[in-house]
């Protein structure tokens, strides 16, 4: 302890009290001053202290002299010294103050940002996560920002730059196109580039893949496929298709926020992975040479994201669960595969109308709505078809008129060639035979084997 207090007064003694201050500050953890600054603090605090000893001695040999004109003349210019170099040290030191407090203010953003762009950042709070419930069901327990990179390989820069919503951006997350719909019409697709891909990627695998869905839903599930769905739904004396209007764009940035914060995170995390797996319509516009993306409309779950299936399969537990209660207590069978709804039933003279009725008031009260064109009752005399399978008879199968197509198809190519009928179908036409056929395999390996016999070569 003598030795300690014989060093801070060796240091009072060099410097002054005022860098002592300064140097206990930064001990204490009150400031942060870079090394450089530093250094020109105390090359300057000495030169005080020496001027200071200086005019001290001066003072001294006043003592007894009677002309002491030039001896005021040093003073004075002694003291204007002291006057600039203390002025000089106050700038550098609240200079270096003020660079301290940025650091520690961009610091915070990083870690806790309080604003992540307009009509997305109300209640950013980076508190309070519920760490027994993420605990419960294995998921990660993030607070902020920084727990969020650390877990991930992304740095928190990137975490925010990829959920920072911005009306006209000058980057473009997703890549956009459209694919033609079966029916008429195209299809909205867009496909996250690389880093917004690689976060999408990390939320599936390390939290939406952890929680469960409910049983009925068959479709983005592990082991599940349009066979099973289909399967359900064999020889029933009605079957009832109904679909979904707009499915992923009528699920808003506000729901999927909720349902993060239904799991257990807080209100900034809980916005911040939101923002991540959705996104609004974009628009390019050029402003003075310079291309802009403008959003159109709200965020919602971008088709085409790898986190978007996941997260309607939580988001429609409730409605899983109301309609399968319903199927139950109708006598019906029921199932969910993405946005088509499909009810069955033994019974003949079953109330399809009244069905019809109920399935749409539980799916608008659970904030959806029914598609009005796309309702279908099949019975038994007609083609009863579930995602594309024939379920008829006892078995799963493809469709007389499909397998009849893809048929004449493999005919074409065995007489045009593969070349002729590659650039006719705009790709890889023996590629898409073979897959064809595996899928006819997977459906009615019966029917696979039909064709196999006569085309060796699938």
């Amino acid at each position: 302890m003598n030795t300690q207090l014989k060093d801070w007064r060796e240091r009072l003694r060099t410097l002054g009290k005022q860098y002592f201050e300064i140097e206990e500050m930064m001990r204490l953890g009150f400031v942060n001053i870079p090394q450089e600054q530093l250094n020109v603090l105390e090359k300057g605090y000495k030169e005080i202290v020496r001027i200071n000893k200086e005019l001290q001695k001066l003072n001294k040999e006043l003592q007894g002299v009677q002309d002491v004109t030039p001896l005021l003349k040093e003073i004075r210019r002694k003291r204007i010294e002291r006057v600039k170099a203390a002025r000089v040290l106050k700038k550098i030191e609240k200079k270096a103050l003020q660079e301290a407090h940025k650091r520690q203010v961009a610091e915070k953003k990083r870690k806790t940002p309080y604003y992540l762009g307009e009509g997305v950042s109300k209640g950013l709070k980076f508190t309070d996560s519920e760490a027994t419930l993420l605990q419960k069901n294995n998921l990660p327990l993030l607070q902020n920002v920084d727990e969020l990179a650390e877990q991930s390989k992304l740095t928190a820069s990137q975490w925010i730059w990829l959920s920072y919503h911005r009306r006209a951006a000058e980057v473009d997350h997703y890549t956009r196109f459209q694919i033609p719909k079966k029916k008429g019409g195209f299809r909205e697709i867009a496909a996250p580039k690389k880093t917004l891909r690689q976060a999408q990627g990390w939320l599936l695998v390390n939290i939406l893949s952890k929680l469960p869905i409910h049983e009925k839903a068959l479709a983005f599930t592990k082991g599940k496929s349009i066979q099973d769905n289909a399967q359900v739904h064999l020889n029933k004396a009605v079957v009832l298709k109904m679909d979904l209007k707009d499915f992923f764009p009528s699920i808003k940035f506000p729901r999927v926020k909720g349902l993060f914060k239904k799991m257990g995170y807080n209100e900034g995390i809980a916005t911040l992975l939101a923002l991540v797996c959705t996104d609004a319509y974009r628009v390019t516009a050029k402003l003075k040479g310079k291309a802009y993306y403008v959003a159109l409309g709200e965020r919602f779950l971008p088709q085409g994201a790898c986190t978007s299936p996941a997260i309607t399969n939580m988001i429609c537990r409730h409605l899983d669960v109301r309609l399968h209660q319903l199927a139950e207590k109708a006598g019906w069978q029921y199932t969910r595969y993405a946005d088509d709804l499909t009810f069955s039933t033994n019974q003949p003279d079953a109330d399809v109308g009244k069905m019809i009725k109920l399935v749409t008031y539980i799916v608008k009260s659970e904030d959806f709505t029914v598609h009005p064109d796309k309702t279908t009752v099949m019975r038994p005399h007609q083609r009863q078809a579930v995602t594309g399978i024939v379920v008829n008879n006892a078995e799963n199968r493809i469709s007389r008129r499909d397998f009849r197509k893809f048929r004449a198809f493999l005919h074409q190519l065995t007489t045009k060639g593969e070349k002729v009928m590659s650039e006719q179908l705009g790709k890889d036409a023996k590629s898409y035979a073979q897959g064809y056929w595996a899928f006819i395999h997977m459906v009615n390996p019966t029917q696979a084997q039909k064709l196999k016999q006569q085309y060796e070569w699938l």
